[in-house]
């Protein structure tokens, strides 16, 4: 039987809070595996910054007594029916063993996760510090770092580490007490529990997600099967926008692996329409040449210098046998990527449309789909579309014109384009680094 190690919990409670006071003593009662402390939380006009400077008093006490952990409650974290202490002290055994800094006991929101132990989870960016386990390595970084009025403690202990993991099934989420003493956005109702179950179904389907790509082998790379294969591609060019036309002229030249055809974009006054209107007028001509796959690409488009040829048409032919009908050269923005290959994520949601591989099954959902003056190409394609894919790393990012004819919002903000997509390239090489710490093997899907 393991041996029950106490742990040294702090309780963080506002003096005037006695409902939340009532609610967690009763939480601990009888558990024995923990050693409790109610803290009394720094009260600050703004509830974020008492939080964070009641984990620094915490952070200090700890360092005094030569803690090498310890696990810090806010007062409205709640026990789920999943806890036990064995899976606790096994959490906690399978951190120590991966150099954790951070484990939580339920997050009510992430981004990026990958699964890395029975019970642990490692994860870029977390909400919800109702239940964290923090270890010493990162007490100086806690008491030196800053905090504004615009930061949170959840966001800001994630920048001061990579090594960020969660429990789950989750051992702790938040009681709703119909207010928030430092996220205003979670007054009302029931809002905090509708955070922790949506979290909980994407971690749900993750899991769906996996599980069926296990099932699909991949095709054995053979450079020879696509020597001399001629992709099929479809520029979008305005007429008026010779100086884009010059640019991605320049991105196919002697690349004869591309077929390209340059496609007078359709025209429309909402430019996010025009685009729309001039992709299904490319599919069309997919149709009628009776293409199987296709490139769509955007006047914009560039190649990065991961691109090559054998590495495109390798995860092209590795896609298609997994049943992909959509495979991004580069996404700006992404959300739950899930590792199906070396190079390749599942996600549930991705925008930017500067280079696409379509299949031919797509075609006709493509063309019959309805569409209004409200319709934005990317969103549309990644809402309709359930086997879709990005190659990472990305073959195509887009050249930053200044302008857009498509999206306002990149004629507003300077240099958005390129904020986008360095985020999504800063996130993704986040989740390969993981990888390869915790799944050094060469394996595709976890």
């Amino acid at each position: 039987m393991m041996e029950r190690k106490l742990l040294t919990t702090f309780i963080i409670n506002l003096r005037n809070r006695f409902d939340r006071k009532v609610h967690i003593l009763n939480e601990f009662n009888d558990r024995y595996e923990f050693d409790i402390q109610v803290i009394e939380a720094v009260e600050n006009s703004t509830g974020a910054i008492g939080l964070w400077e009641s984990i620094k008093k915490i952070v200090k006490q700890a360092v005094e007594t030569g803690e090498e952990k310890i696990l810090i409650c806010e007062d409205d974290h709640l026990f789920t029916g999943s806890y036990n202490e064995s899976l606790l002290q096994e959490a906690i055994q399978e951190g120590n063993q991966l150099g954790a800094e951070v484990i939580c006991g339920g997050v009510s929101w992430y981004q990026d996760m990958l699964p890395v132990t029975g019970h642990l989870n490692w994860t870029n960016k977390f909400s919800g510090t109702q239940f964290v386990i923090i270890y010493k390595s990162l007490f100086s970084k806690i008491l030196g770092t800053d905090f504004s009025n615009r930061d949170s403690a959840d966001y800001k202990l994630c920048s001061l580490t990579d090594k960020t993991f969660f429990i789950y099934p989750f051992i702790s989420v938040q009681k709703d007490f119909g207010y928030s003493d430092v996220t205003a956005a979670n007054d009302g109702v029931r809002s905090v529990e509708s955070l922790f179950a949506a979290t909980i179904a994407r971690l749900e389907m993750y899991s769906k997600i996996k599980e069926h790509y296990n099932t699909l082998p991949l095709v054995a790379e053979d450079n020879e099967a696509y020597e001399d294969l001629s992709l099929p591609t479809y520029v979008i060019n305005l007429p008026e926008r010779t100086e884009r036309l010059e640019h991605i002229k320049l991105q196919f030249e002697n690349r004869p692996e591309f077929d390209v055809t340059i496609v007078e974009a359709c025209k429309h006054p909402v430019g996010a329409v025009g685009l729309w209107m001039s992709i299904r007028k490319v599919i069309q001509m997919a149709v009628d040449n009776e293409d199987d796959v296709i490139i769509i690409c955007e006047d914009d488009h560039t190649f990065t210098p991961e691109y090559s040829r054998d590495y495109l048409f390798r995860n092209l032919l590795e896609a298609n046998a997994q049943g992909a009908d959509y495979l991004s050269g580069g996404p700006s923005t992404f959300m739950d990527a899930v590792p199906v290959s070396a190079n390749r994520y599942w996600v549930s949601s991705c925008q930017a449309t500067q280079f696409v591989i379509i299949y031919r099954d797509l075609f006709e959902r493509i063309l019959n789909k309805e569409f209004d003056d409200t319709i934005i190409a990317d969103l549309c394609l990644s809402g309709m579309i359930t086997n879709k894919m990005v190659l990472w790393p990305a073959v195509s990012m887009q050249k930053d014109f200044g302008y857009s004819d498509v999206t306002p919002a990149h004629n507003d903000q300077k240099d958005l384009v390129q904020r986008l997509f360095n985020e999504a390239r800063e996130r993704f090489e986040k989740i390969n680094r993981s990888r390869k710490t915790f799944h050094p093997e060469p394996a595709g899907i976890l």
